[in-house]
C-alpha cells in the first residue's frame, strides 16, 4: 500500500450550528472516495442515495477535547471491533444512523486506516470497502492534526 497524504480542517456542520472534521486524502475530500464506492453498490441494490451529507465528527471531539484520530476519544465514536467514527449522522431522520468507521493501527513510524465498515441502521445490506485503506508517515500525520489544533478560533470560523 503507498504512503498517502492526509490533512484535516474544520468546517460548519449542514444539519447544525457547531464544526465538524473535515477529512482529505492527497487533496481530494474523504467523502468522494467514499462516494464512488458506496454509490454502486446502492445503485445496484434499488436504492437511490448518497452520502453527500456524512458529516464529520465535531472538532472540539476529534481536535480539541478529545484526539479523535490519535485513537483518544469518547466511547460514544468507538464502534464494534475498536473501530473509530470517520463520518456520522447521515441526514436520514435516525440519529446516529450511517456512521463511517475503521480501524485505526498506530505504528512506529506510520499510521493505517484499515477495515472501513458503515452502521447504517436503515440499509438493509452491508456496504463492502473491499480493500480500502490508507497508510500515512508519522510525521506528517501528526503534523496534520497539529496544523488544526494549533489554530486559533479566529482561523476556524473565518
Amino acid at each position: 500500500m503507498a504512503i498517502h497524504k492526509i490533512s484535516f480542517g474544520c468546517v460548519r456542520s449542514q444539519l447544525e450550528d457547531y464544526m465538524t472534521a473535515a477529512i482529505f486524502i492527497n487533496g481530494v475530500d474523504l467523502r468522494m472516495i467514499i462516494e464512488k464506492i458506496e454509490a454502486e453498490q446502492l445503485a445496484k441494490n434499488g436504492l437511490n442515495a448518497r452520502n453527500g451529507f456524512y458529516e464529520g465528527i465535531s472538532s472540539f471531539i476529534a481536535f480539541h477535547n478529545q484526539n479523535h484520530f490519535l485513537c483518544k476519544t469518547l466511547d460514544d465514536y468507538i464502534y464494534s471491533n475498536q473501530r473509530y467514527a470517520l463520518y456520522d449522522y447521515r441526514y436520514s431522520g435516525v440519529p446516529g444512523d450511517h456512521s463511517l468507521t475503521c480501524k485505526i493501527s498506530i505504528e512506529p513510524e506510520e499510521v493505517i486506516w484499515y477495515d472501513f465498515k458503515n452502521f447504517s441502521k436503515i440499509i438493509p445490506f452491508d456496504l463492502n470497502y473491499g480493500d480500502l485503506g490508507f497508510r500515512f508517515c508519522i510525521d506528517q500525520y501528526f503534523d496534520a492534526i497539529n496544523a488544526v489544533r494549533n489554530n486559533t478560533v479566529e482561523n476556524i470560523y473565518n
